[in-house]
């Protein structure tokens, strides 16, 4: 099996994920890992023929039809254990680096906010200057008017 190095995941570590891994090659590894007798056991707990069951745990062939037996026996704890094996990390760790992820998009989010509030508090503040200055001009203009028209 070829690995290849690269995807980083949270925090700096490496993992070698498999380039041509597929599910067949996963799900045959994770019977296999169960113990011995793995093509009897899916057999029993999947209901497949014993042909079938023999193909998935030697040589990793695996039909939707046969995945989807699979699936419906097993449920969640297949599914985790084979996207697990597929992508070089748990359900949890995937949520862990999600969650991270939502909180520092949160913490930029809010230090957007606190920049654009000193931006809108400093814009207010200039209003004020030139709406002041704009007041004591036209009274200025409206007072040299009066004093022009006696």
């Amino acid at each position: 099996m070829m690995a290849s190095k690269g995807l980083q995941i949270v925090g700096g570590d490496y993992r070698d994920l498999r380039a041509s891994e597929t599910i067949g090659e996963a799900l045959k590894r994770i019977v296999r890992d169960r113990g011995r007798d793995a093509a009897k056991r899916i057999e029993r707990a999947w209901g497949l023929d014993p042909r079938t069951a023999r193909n998935v745990a030697t040589e990793g062939n695996v039909s939707e039809r046969t995945l989807t037996k699979a699936i419906k026996a097993e449920g969640w704890e297949l599914l985790l254990e084979l996207g697990a094996e597929l992508t070089g990390e748990t359900f949890e760790q995937f949520e862990e680096r999600r969650h991270q992820r939502i909180i520092h998009e949160a913490e930029r989010a809010q230090e957007t906010i606190r920049t654009l509030r000193a931006k809108r508090a400093a814009l207010d503040q200039r209003a004020v200057v030139a709406l002041d200055a704009f007041d004591r001009s036209l009274d200025d203009r409206q007072r040299n008017r009066a004093r022009g028209r006696r």
